[in-house]
């Protein structure tokens, strides 16, 4: 899309790349969560914490995957529209970089740029339809280019859903026939590894007094 980039990783309280246009910067991160994790928290999303991270920039941008955002109500999206952060998916970025082929690295720019401005635009609301009803109509009503995009771009999505569940599943069917082929033995020895017993039993026993009543 002709952006310029710097990923940051010396730095705990600042988002993982900063971005400039020509006209417009922005920070962006980008999240995904384990197919099986359910309760996912507004926290995880970083949406309060990269407003912070704008540092003076105008914009913010969090990336996930389009089946682990919210389809109904939640938190993020009132964060989102309060805070001016946008929420996007890999499959809508993905869509960007082929309008950047089809239809130019400036106009792609200038796409972005638009969808950007339509967050504050909106009222502060939970709810995910007004969010993404405005995120879709912004792009598709930008140029005639972007809806065979869509099409195709949608259908990709679909598959690509298919596609993680089927490595998901396969990897904990796997797990699950290793499991059963334990001893007794063994599966005790992995049972106290996976609640990580020794180390939690190594660092109560690190502690010690730390002195502070010896401070007078």
């Amino acid at each position: 899309m002709g952006l310029k980039s710097i990923v940051l990783k010396e730095r705990a309280d600042a988002a993982d790349v900063e971005t400039f246009a020509k006209d417009y910067s922005f920070v962006a991160d980008a999240k995904a969560f384990r197919l099986s994790r359910t309760a996912k928290n507004q926290k995880d999303f970083k949406i309060q914490a990269m407003h912070g991270w704008k540092r003076g920039k105008p914009y913010a941008m969090v990336v996930c995957p389009i089946y682990q955002l919210p389809s109904s109500a939640s938190q993020i999206y009132q964060q989102a529209t309060s805070q001016n952060v946008c929420v996007f998916t890999y499959s809508h970025l993905a869509l960007l970089l082929a309008f950047s082929k089809s239809g130019g690295k400036a106009k792609a720019r200038q796409l972005l740029e638009k969808i950007f401005k339509s967050i504050p635009a909106l009222n502060p609301s939970k709810n995910a339809t007004d969010y993404w009803l405005s995120i879709n109509k912004t792009m598709l009503s930008f140029s005639k280019k972007v809806e065979p995009l869509w099409n195709s771009e949608k259908e990709a999505a679909t598959q690509s859903i298919s596609i993680a569940k089927e490595e998901a599943l396969a990897f904990l069917a796997q797990e699950r026939e290793k499991i059963m082929r334990m001893s007794y033995n063994e599966a005790l020895k992995e049972l106290i590894k996976v609640y990580k017993i020794e180390s939690k039993i190594k660092t109560i026993n690190a502690i010690s007094d730390n002195g502070l009543f010896n401070v007078r």
